[in-house]
């Protein structure tokens, strides 16, 4: 049909652009949402005149009866001038009858047809013919229907699609790069958006290459206008307005007046970037000013090298959580904070340190209800006002400055997934000047290497201190403990190492992860050089071809020997998953082995090999990573990308009791992975220990010790991923080592033997 998020944006000569829709315009934003994700910016948008929408989709509703019409400009394109046009489609069994001949009027051929002569149709395929049966295809960028053939395209009749469907807008030729230059190498100093000092209010905001700023007051809600007031430039690129009143909680937005290509003037309203709350992805802001947490009360997260981390959702962590929450609470931040303080709360149990929650600063989804995995911010201040119970109040900020009190309570740290790379829609910052905060390639189109077609140009300065200043308020104002960042190769080496050394001085032990790729490429092995950990595709593939029993057991050696291949210089540099959000969940990799359905049991083979990987992945150097419901085998049905897809994504705690040894299993592998027993796993080139590789008579099989210097203790792991036991050459000292710890897939203990499909960790403790 076409359509693509609620419709199909085109733009024709003479900067004239159309947005279709899917359903008649109600007045809402969806064809700017629509402009915008088109990589272009619009203005002026209105319905199009009726025989306009009928000459582009065939027909057009004109009070009760529904016009057809051909306009004379097709009628000279197709070479049928003189020739009768008939209406065809399911309306009439598509037979050529007088009834449904188009009759000659001024501009072209029309016909009119009654509303009840259609009533009994919702939709419908149609195409107009003429009297020598020349069929005549839709207008090409309409969106259509394709014929089950598929080599043509049939107009598409819907009784609620009248006419109002087709909205017309003026296309705005960016101004381009020229003049940014000096911009984008400037770092702006001092602090931005909204300030109150006890008696004067303050609005602060960038925009070097504007014409005029206002700021816009709103009086109770987000239409409600009720002051425009002219702000004052400043020879520092900055505008600013100061008011004697306190205007704290009030909403509040800017309008930008800017130059296009042709020095033409528009205007566009943005929220503040530097708002500390939204109502909603459009806005407005809320004047806000949140105080610092007194650094004395700072939590301190774990050291890095001992860190385990859960990657979770939230809505997917609450949506079936077995607690007594409102449906209002499943939502958000407050139902998290809830249910964290029960010690039967499923993240407390799991035992990890360290909670990375996916994306919560605010993001596109349209509705409160809109599930969305939130990696479309349009924020990089204000925390998801969908996640909180009252987008107008400050109650995004204090719910979420209580879940991760509640975080820290439970003893986890509080890693944020962030996403500095691109912007969703609206595209406040785009509005504000496209080329100082958007990277453009040299025809001045933006650039895709983030896959969203509008990547932050993470190089520009004022770019650089909007990121700064925003997760320095995190930490400052909300003790937050660490950062991911997706897709980091696009912020860059330069910025990621000066992230690291701003936010150490606020908190040393500041934990930083990020994924080292983009569509670009990766970032560069200087990386080695910082205290980042960067996510590890090697860690990924490699253990999940051993519990496939593909690869042999020398990639099982190099891995436990923390051979990186010269990318790290510490082990700790390795952030090492097999599932996360994005792609399919492990379970599901494992469906070459023999696919099941939603209901269906998954196979013991399957069960066995995942338990396989999570075992190897808990004992090898690195920083271990699991997802939220891994432990008891969530699985997406085999669907890959599921990131607007709530209902598969929710965890099923019921499979807690299905898979309880399983989950056990992990339990306890995350116990020792952080007690003694695992040290040697955190610290691998610690000089304690010494490390022994035991000869195991397979060819996949493995088994490892380790042995402290000084004392007495020793542990050993042994792995099997084949489908055929495996002996080993324990020596006699090593023999009685056999207190276990963790085991998984062995009936009875034999410290010479390793049983097909099994993973044991012992120890002498």
């Amino acid at each position: 049909m076409g359509y693509k998020g609620g419709g199909k944006t085109w733009v024709e000569p003479k900067g004239l652009g159309w947005v279709a829709l899917e359903r008649d315009w109600e007045g809402d934003l969806l064809p700017q949402d629509l402009v915008a994700e088109a990589g272009i910016i619009g203005d002026g948008f209105k319905v199009a005149e009726p025989y306009t929408r009928a000459s582009f989709g065939g027909y057009v509703k004109v009070d009760s009866k529904w016009l057809f019409f051909f306009p004379d400009q097709s009628i000279s394109f197709h070479g049928i001038k003189g020739e009768k046009l008939f209406l065809l489609g399911d309306c009439n069994d598509w037979e050529i009858s007088s009834r449904w001949e188009l009759s000659p009027v001024k501009g072209g051929m029309q016909l009119w047809v009654e509303d009840e002569t259609l009533s009994e149709f919702e939709e419908f395929e149609f195409k107009f013919c003429t009297e020598k049966g020349r069929w005549i295809d839709p207008h090409d960028n309409f969106p259509a229907f394709p014929t089950s053939a598929g080599k043509f395209r049939n107009a598409w009749f819907h009784k609620n699609r009248t006419g109002k469907d087709l909205v017309e807008f003026n296309l705005i030729e960016p101004r381009g790069v020229i003049g940014s230059e000096k911009w984008i190498s400037y770092r702006p100093e001092g602090s931005f958006g909204f300030s109150f000092d006890g008696e004067y209010s303050s609005f602060r905001i960038f925009a070097p290459r504007a014409e005029g700023i206002e700021l816009l007051l709103f009086e109770k809600t987000a239409d409600s206008i009720s002051q425009k007031i002219p702000m004052l430039p400043k020879d520092d690129g900055s505008w600013f307005v100061t008011l004697q009143a306190s205007l704290k909680g009030v909403l509040y937005k800017f309008s930008i007046t800017q130059l296009d290509a042709q020095s033409n003037l528009f205007s566009k309203e943005i929220v503040d970037p530097y708002a500390r709350a939204m109502v909603g992805r459009n806005g407005p802001g809320l004047a806000l000013f949140p105080e610092s947490k007194p650094p004395g009360k700072a939590f301190n997260p774990p050291p890095i090298e001992d860190a385990v981390v859960v990657e979770a959702h939230i809505r997917d962590l609450l949506a079936n959580a077995p607690c007594a929450l409102s449906d209002g609470d499943r939502l958000g931040f407050k139902g998290l904070a809830k249910w964290l303080t029960s010690k039967d709360c499923y993240l407390r149990k799991l035992g990890a340190n360290v909670v990375e929650l996916q994306p919560i600063h605010e993001f596109d989804a349209r509705t409160k209800e809109q599930y969305h995995w939130g990696y479309m911010p349009v924020n990089f201040f204000s925390p998801a006002s969908v996640y909180s119970s009252s987008s107008k109040n400050d109650a995004s900020l204090s719910e979420f400055s209580q879940l991760v009190d509640a975080f820290h309570d439970a003893d986890m740290a509080v890693v944020l997934d962030v996403v500095y790379n691109h912007i969703g829609i609206p595209q406040h910052l785009i509005n504000l000047d496209r080329e100082i905060y958007c990277s453009t390639d040299s025809s001045g189109d933006l650039t895709n290497h983030s896959g969203c077609g509008n990547d932050l140009r993470c190089e520009s300065e004022p770019v650089k201190k909007l990121i700064i200043d925003s997760l320095v308020y995190w930490v400052e104002v909300f003790d937050v403990d660490g950062f991911r960042f997706d897709l980091g190769e696009l912020l860059g080496l330069e910025l990621l190492t000066e992230i690291e050394n701003e936010l150490k001085k606020i908190k040393p032990g500041i934990l930083l992860f990020a994924e080292p790729w983009s569509f670009r490429g990766r970032l560069p092995v200087e990386m080695n050089k910082t205290g980042y950990s960067l996510w590890s595709d090697a860690s990924r593939e490699g253990w999940l071809k051993y519990a496939k029993n593909q690869s042999g057991k020398d990639l099982a050696i190099n891995l436990l020997n923390d051979d990186s291949g010269n990318q790290n210089h510490r082990s700790y540099q390795s952030l090492n998953y097999l599932e996360s959000h994005d792609d399919y969940a492990l379970v599901d990799r494992f469906r070459d082995l023999g696919d099941w359905g939603e209901g269906d049991s998954l196979p013991e083979e399957v069960v066995r090999r995942v338990m396989v990987a999570l075992g190897m992945l808990m004992a090898a150097p690195g920083v271990p990573m699991l997802s939220a419901g891994q432990d008891f085998l969530r699985h997406k049905q085999g669907i890959r990308n599921t990131y607007l897809n709530g209902d598969i994504n929710a965890l099923n705690y019921k499979n807690l009791q299905v898979f309880e040894e399983e989950a056990l299993f992990v339990r306890k592998l995350i116990e020792i992975r952080l007690s003694r027993a695992g040290h040697r796993a955190r610290y691998p080139h610690s000089d304690e220990w010494t490390l022994h590789s035991f000869p195991v008579f397979s060819e996949s099989a493995i088994c490892y010790g380790w042995e402290h210097k000084k004392t007495e203790e020793k542990f050993w792991i042994s792995a099997n991923p084949s489908q055929e036991i495996a002996s080993i050459e324990l020596p006699e000292s090593w023999s009685s080592v056999a207190q276990q710890l963790a085991a998984y897939g062995f009936e009875s203990f034999d410290p010479n033997v390793v049983n097909p499909l099994s993973f044991y960790w012992a120890g002498n403790i």
